[in-house]
């Protein structure tokens, strides 16, 4: 019998691993060579949840593997790791046979079988390292195609001063690396999650738009507006709420002494990027329940007579929603400062990190 030991972050990062405990479990006595029997342990730590020095997490996670008697251990971590300003994926101590996967650079969305591969295969190189450690040239291949269309690079030495021998799979594109750890950080901070809890504001903009359509008012303006106006109107009313979220919320992350600036700087284009998904996931929620009242409150022969047009069609019930919707967005802007300011705040990495901090500190 085998252990194998997953310390995870609190959140996504625990409810991931737990989902896919029974399948790696089947899956190592597959593929590896022995086809040994395997138990595997998960444990929750905010440590790895509240500190971007891989140092630190693996003095901690160390802990685990000479307090349990354990085989393996990998710590899955929702927090960026970098080596040479290039994100990391994954990170293996080759001197302890110790090593962390950041789920963030997997992207939007990571795929079940990609991480449970690179468990698998970050095991097989732990395991032969032990003996010698040039015989995991499959394991090493297998890891640098994880991504089909980014491929990793991979490299030995010394990480953060550390006295320990590290392999290192990281992305070779700088900006294409970025790009995929920012989309897997929104993911993890769920922008549809974010916008259930503006669910109060969707009902605030949808009762004053409802009430300011009925009137033709907003009819004319609709109907006189260009494209690019209504365009105009419409981006001016997503930023302008993006802007009030984030200030009245205290959403965006100052650099404080010790922190690094890479990070609150990636920490804030998260926020902003998740708050911009939810936005337009209320946008268009508001646009689709605008086209429907509209439909079925403003009989067409009535309207054409009140605009003195020769006939209504849909173009002007899509029109009149994209207003309505835009309008009614800077009305429910004044209704998001009244939401319950911990649960948006809990959609952003500062925050949850913040908490974490205090949680570690309450423990210790």
């Amino acid at each position: 019998m085998r252990r194998l030991a997953l310390v995870t972050a609190p959140g996504i990062a625990a409810d991931f691993v737990n989902k896919i405990k029974d399948e790696l479990t089947a899956e190592l006595k597959a593929e590896l060579a022995d086809g040994s029997d395997w138990e595997i342990d998960i444990f929750t730590d905010p440590l790895t949840g509240k500190t971007e020095l891989s140092e630190k997490i693996y003095t901690r996670i160390d802990e685990y593997l000479r307090e349990n008697s354990l085989d393996y251990l990998i710590s899955l971590t929702d927090l960026p790791l970098f080596y040479e300003y290039k994100p990391v994926v994954i990170d293996i101590d080759t001197t302890k046979g110790i090593s962390m996967i950041s789920l963030p650079a997997f992207g939007w969305r990571p795929m079940k079988q990609k991480i449970k591969n690179a468990i698998i295969n970050t095991v097989s190189i732990i395991d032969k390292t032990a003996d010698n450690e040039y015989h995991i040239k499959q394991e090493v291949h297998a890891l640098n195609n994880l991504f089909t269309f980014s491929k990793l690079k991979s490299s030995r030495g010394y990480i953060e001063n550390s006295k320990e021998k590290h392999l290192l799979f990281y992305m070779r594109s700088k900006i294409g690396g970025m790009a995929r750890l920012i989309s897997g950080m929104t993911f993890s901070n769920n922008p549809y999650n974010m916008m259930q809890s503006l669910s109060g504001v969707t009902a605030i903009a949808f009762a004053t738009g409802s009430f300011g359509i009925i009137f033709s008012t907003m009819w004319n303006l609709s109907y006189l507006f260009p494209t690019w106006r209504l365009v105009a109107v419409s981006v001016l009313s997503i930023i302008g709420m993006l802007i009030w979220i984030i200030f009245s919320h205290d959403l965006w992350e100052n650099q404080k002494e010790g922190e690094s600036r890479r990070i609150v700087s990636l920490y804030n284009s998260t926020t902003l990027l998740t708050l911009f998904i939810s936005l337009l996931l209320y946008y268009l929620l508001l646009y689709l329940l605008f086209l429907a009242g509209s439909a079925v409150l403003l009989p067409p022969d009535f309207v054409a007579e009140t605009l003195q047009a020769d006939n209504i069609g849909i173009q002007f019930y899509l029109e009149l929603a994209w207003f309505a919707a835009s309008i009614t967005t800077v009305a429910g802007a004044i209704g998001a400062g009244l939401q319950d300011k911990e649960t948006i705040q809990k959609s952003t990495y500062g925050y949850r990190q913040r908490l974490r901090y205090e949680e570690s500190q309450h423990e210790n």
